[in-house]
C-alpha cells in the first residue's frame, strides 16, 4: 500500500505476519528506559530531552501507547475466547513472568550487591510487601532495604511495576463488558465507551486525585478497544496520523497542553504504524520473540544496578542498562513467558 492509501485494516493484516505489533512493543518498552536513564541519574525528574518535545516524558507516552495497543489486541481475544478463557489468557501473559522476576531480582541483588546481611534483606517486612503486593497485582510497593540505598531513588528496586495493577483493572473492566454481553453489536459498545471517554475529557483531571492515573490509562486502553471495534471501517492514514501528532505537539509547544489530544493522536499513529509499516518490518516483527514484557519488568532494576556499577551518565546508563536487561528478558520469554502462553491452547 502506498503512503497515501487510507484503507482500513485488512483481514490478512490481523495475522502475526501482517503487522508490526511485536516491533512496536520492543520500541515502547525500550523507550521507557530513556526517561529512567535521566530520572535515575540526574538531580531531578523530567530532565530527559523528550520532555521538551512531547511536553511529557517519553516513558509516560510509551506507557499510554502500550495500553492503546493492548486494548486493540486483547479485545479480539475476548470476543473470540469468551470471558473466562480471556481472563485465563491475560493471567498467563502477566503473572508467570512477573512472579519469577519478583523472586529472582531480590534474591540476585541481595546476593551480589546487598549492603545488609542477605537474611536481613530477604526476611524484611518491606521485602515481603514488595513481593506480596506486586505478586497479587495490587502494586504500591517498590522498595527493598539494603538495595540501592545510596541512590537518588533510594531502595527503589522496580518502579516500573506501578502500571501493572492498572492494566489488570482495564482487563477486568473489559471482561465485565464481555460478561454482560455489551461487546457486540459494536454500535452499543461505541456509545458506552464514547460516553465514558467524553466524561474523562470533560471532567477535571484531578477531580479525584486517586483516580487520575486510572483515568488516563483507561482512556488510552479504550481508544485501542474502540479502534479494534471499527478496524474494518477506520481509515489508516499516515498523513492524517502525522498531521494529528504535529497538531498535538504544536499546541504543546505553544503552551496548550491537551493530554487527551496527545494520547489520541499518538495512539492513532501507533495503530497506523502497526499495520502500515513496510513489509520488511512486518517480517522482522513476525520473526522476533516478544521480549517486550521482560524488558519492561527487568529494565528498572538493571538500570539501578548500572548506577551501582558506575554508569551514572544518562546515555551510558541507558546503553549498559539495555545490554543487561536484554538477556534477562530473553530468559524470561524462553523459559517462563513463552511456555506459559502455550497453556492458553489447552
Amino acid at each position: 500500500m502506498s503512503f497515501w492509501n487510507a484503507a482500513p485494516v485488512q483481514a490478512a493484516e490481523m495475522k502475526a505476519d501482517g503487522n508490526s505489533f511485536t516491533v512496536l512493543r520492543w520500541v515502547l518498552a525500550s523507550s521507557v528506559m530513556i526517561s529512567h536513564a535521566w530520572d535515575l541519574t540526574q538531580p531531578q525528574r523530567g530532565l530527559d530531552p523528550t520532555v521538551a518535545i512531547l511536553d511529557m516524558p517519553i516513558s509516560r507516552m510509551a506507557v499510554y501507547l502500550f495500553f492503546t495497543l493492548s486494548g486493540f489486541l486483547v479485545t479480539g481475544s475476548l470476543v473470540k475466547r469468551g470471558t473466562i478463557a480471556f481472563l485465563k489468557a491475560r493471567a498467563l501473559r502477566l503473572v508467570p513472568g512477573l512472579w519469577v522476576m519478583l523472586l529472582v531480582v531480590p534474591l540476585g541483588l541481595a546476593l551480589t550487591i546487598g549492603t545488609l546481611p542477605m537474611a536481613t534483606i530477604l526476611t524484611s517486612p518491606e521485602t515481603f510487601k514488595f513481593v506480596a503486593r506486586n505478586a497479587a497485582l495490587i502494586g504500591g510497593a517498590y522498595t527493598i532495604p539494603g538495595l540501592f540505598a545510596d541512590h537518588q531513588f533510594a531502595n527503589v528496586v522496580n518502579g516500573s511495576l506501578w502500571t501493572i495493577t492498572y492494566e489488570v483493572r482495564c482487563y477486568l473492566g473489559l471482561a465485565l463488558l464481555g460478561a454482560l454481553g455489551l461487546m457486540l453489536p459494536r454500535q452499543r459498545l461505541t456509545l458506552l465507551l464514547v460516553a465514558g471517554l467524553a466524561a474523562h475529557v470533560a471532567l477535571p483531571g484531578d477531580l479525584v486525585p486517586a483516580l487520575t492515573d486510572m483515568r488516563r490509562l483507561a482512556f488510552a486502553f479504550y481508544i485501542g478497544v474502540l479502534t479494534w471495534a471499527w478496524r474494518d471501517r477506520l481509515p489508516l492514514s499516515w498523513p492524517l496520523a502525522l498531521a494529528g501528532v504535529a497538531l498535538a505537539i504544536g499546541l504543546a509547544q505553544a503552551g496548550v497542553h491537551i493530554e487527551t489530544l496527545l494520547q489520541a493522536s499518538f495512539g492513532y499513529l501507533a495503530i497506523v504504524a502497526a499495520f502500515r509499516l513496510p513489509a520488511p518490518v512486518k517480517r522482522l516483527s513476525n520473526a522476533l520473540p516478544d521480549y517486550s514484557y521482560g524488558i519492561y519488568i527487568y529494565a528498572f532494576p538493571m538500570q539501578q544496578l548500572a548506577i551501582t556499577l558506575g554508569f551514572t551518565v544518562p546515555l551510558a546508563n541507558l546503553g549498559i542498562g539495555f545490554l543487561m536487561t536484554l538477556p534477562a528478558a530473553a530468559l524470561s520469554w524462553h523459559l517462563v513467558e513463552g511456555p506459559a502462553l502455550r497453556l492458553k491452547r489447552d
